[in-house]
């Protein structure tokens, strides 16, 4: 029977489909777009158009992997649910063995184990709508882009160096996660399991680049950047529509859970949870490099109230991708006979400063001359981007279980964000069903 499981999960890896959209060239297509290809072919006189591909090569340096990184290690570090479910299967006694209690946490771990020879096979659904960055919505995300810098070392020399580009991505980024997995009990205190992701990733929105012409609000009034034919008319604002999409297999998880004290004050248990590097990093499914979890889970069930400790410490490999210590604190509840709600405040806390997200941090000043007899000084910040040294996050869940019969169990469950860090969904819901053989 185990083989059996085994070989299926082996078999839906091996087929699902995988389109090779490789996102990760989308904002590379942007930056180019705008700021190379868009003033080469366009009417900016003589060599001007030349003038912001330092800029473009900045973008491609700095911007799009610390981009592309920001967005697959939020997608592949998505929490699985919980590897105990309150209706196994006893493969040995050939019958179900349905938990007269709660029904136990969702995201969170209780240190229960199944139990030798049980095992549980289920299916979530979750949906991420990566709408915050730092608190600012990523449709609002602007960069600024400055002139090359042509003549006395500062920018403002020449009325060419005044101007600037700001670059509107109006980012929208949506995931949704199909989540399969198998616990088995291999002893009575010893369990193991799977889960295949199937991710599903959309980049869309029309990225917007404008410039601030300080060459055309001059006197002689010739717009020396710009996106049309005519410098006498110029075309100042350029827009790149992109609708980017992917599905493929995301980051394999394999998962294994101790039990190594059981009482009745307190049960005690260790989890290994190890994220393998399946998923394709160009299209975001993945990080391409492995990440492992390791959590101490202190649980209780003092009748049908059960409160549950995780602490973990999790090792990412990825690039800006800083290690985190975890935690989980919540409890779950029997309302009804078959029905358990679970609510839990957890984070991630940052260990690294060091990994942590730059996306054009800081200012420059450009000192325009307009004429001999007047200068004005101006610090162009080149994002609006919070600037932080970590990307702590914290949220609340809340969540029901519902036994609908002696082999089904389904659940609902949303995360809430409490705080501002990193990049994340307002609202994660989630939906899912366990099932006995």
């Amino acid at each position: 029977m185990h083989k059996r499981i085994f070989l299926g999960l082996i078999s839906a890896l091996i087929f699902s489909s995988h389109c090779h959209a490789q996102l990760s060239g989308t904002f590379g297509k942007i930056f180019d777009g705008i700021l190379k290809t868009g003033f080469q072919t366009s009417g900016s006189p003589g060599a001007h158009g030349t003038h912001f591909l330092d800029a473009a090569a900045r973008a491609e340096r700095e911007l799009t992997p610390a981009l592309n990184s920001l967005i697959a290690s939020n997608i592949s570090s998505f929490p699985l649910s919980s590897t105990v479910a309150g209706v196994t299967f006893d493969i040995s006694a050939g019958e179900v063995i349905r938990t007269v209690g709660s029904l136990g946490p969702i995201f969170a771990e209780t240190a229960i184990t199944l139990g030798k020879n049980k095992v549980n096979l289920g299916f979530n659904f979750t949906h991420l709508n990566l709408s915050r960055l730092r608190g600012m919505p990523t449709k609002d995300i602007r960069f600024t882009f400055t002139h090359l810098d042509i003549g006395i070392p500062g920018l403002g020399d020449s009325r060419n160096e005044s101007d600037v580009l700001d670059l509107y991505l109006d980012l929208g980024i949506d995931a949704n996660i199909y989540a399969a997995f198998a616990t088995f009990g291999i002893t009575d205190h010893f369990d193991i399991g799977i889960a295949i992701p199937i991710v599903n990733v959309n980049l869309s929105g029309n990225a917007t680049g404008i410039v601030q012409s300080f060459t055309f609000a001059a006197p002689d009034s010739v717009a020396n950047h710009q996106f049309g034919e005519d410098p006498l008319n110029p075309e100042l604002e350029k827009v790149i529509s992109y609708d980017e999409r992917a599905t493929g297999i995301g980051d394999i998880a394999l998962r294994m859970k101790f039990n190594f004290a059981h009482s009745s004050a307190l049960t005690m248990a260790a989890l290994l949870d190890i994220r393998l590097p399946t998923g394709s990093k160009k299209d975001f499914f993945g990080t391409g490099k492995p990440n492992t979890r390791f959590a101490w889970i202190i649980s209780k069930k003092i009748g049908d109230f059960s409160p549950h400790l995780n602490i973990g410490y999790e090792s990412r490999g990825a690039d800006f991708d800083s290690d985190e210590l975890e935690f989980a604190l919540g409890f779950d509840q029997k309302l009804l006979s078959g029905l358990t709600i679970a609510a839990g405040f957890n984070g991630e806390i940052d260990l690294n400063q060091s990994e942590s997200i730059e996306l054009f941090p800081g200012s420059i000043q450009i000192v325009d001359r307009p004429d001999p007899q007047s200068r004005n000084k101006r610090n162009i910040d080149l994002s609006n981007i919070p600037e932080r040294d970590n990307d702590n996050t914290f949220n609340m869940t809340f969540g029901i279980r519902w036994a609908a019969s002696e082999q089904f169990l389904l659940l609902g469950n949303v995360i809430l964000s409490l705080n501002d860090g990193g990049l994340r969904p307002i609202v994660a819901p989630t939906i899912g069903l366990s099932a006995t053989l």
